[in-house]
């Protein structure tokens, strides 16, 4: 095997090592991120409650629905337009200190501070390791996939 090869293997089964050695850091990882994300929604519902107080039913389904599609269409494990890696981490933490900024605007300090501290620990847990902490399967290709 050729050293290019020997590196391209040992790329894509890292993840899958570090996996099998620790499994609590992939559990932790995966609760942190679900949990930023549904603070997330919690956090522009909550703004748009606040920013609107005549409107509140409206402008919560309206920010709730454009956040969800966002994230759906961006961020997802299997959005269909998922973002490639290095901006992957960077824009999903920027959403999660913007969703922080808007807690802070709304009154809610305390729970802003501590998103804000959750969504740096899991932007640089995400860079430092290299993926996702949700990583999506790999879709099927070929021909008899596309048979089913």
């Amino acid at each position: 095997m050729r050293e290019n090869e020997t590196s391209r293997i040992r790329t894509v089964t890292e993840p899958a090592v570090q996996a099998r050695l620790r499994p609590w850091t992939i559990i932790v990882r995966q609760v942190l991120a679900f949990a930023l994300e549904t603070a997330l929604l919690f956090a522009v519902a909550y703004w748009a409650i606040a920013a609107f107080p005549e409107h509140r039913t409206v402008a919560a389904v309206v920010a709730l629905t454009v956040s969800v599609v966002l994230w759906g269409l961006l961020l997802a494990p299997r959005a269909k337009y998922r973002l490639p890696w290095p901006a992957l981490p960077l824009v999903a933490g920027g959403a999660f200190l913007a969703g922080a900024g808007a807690l802070m605007v709304s009154g809610l300090a305390l729970v802003a501070v501590l998103m804000a501290a959750a969504a740096v620990v899991n932007l640089i847990w995400d860079l430092a390791s290299g993926y996702p902490a949700v990583a999506s399967a790999p879709r099927p290709a070929g021909r008899r996939s596309a048979k089913r």
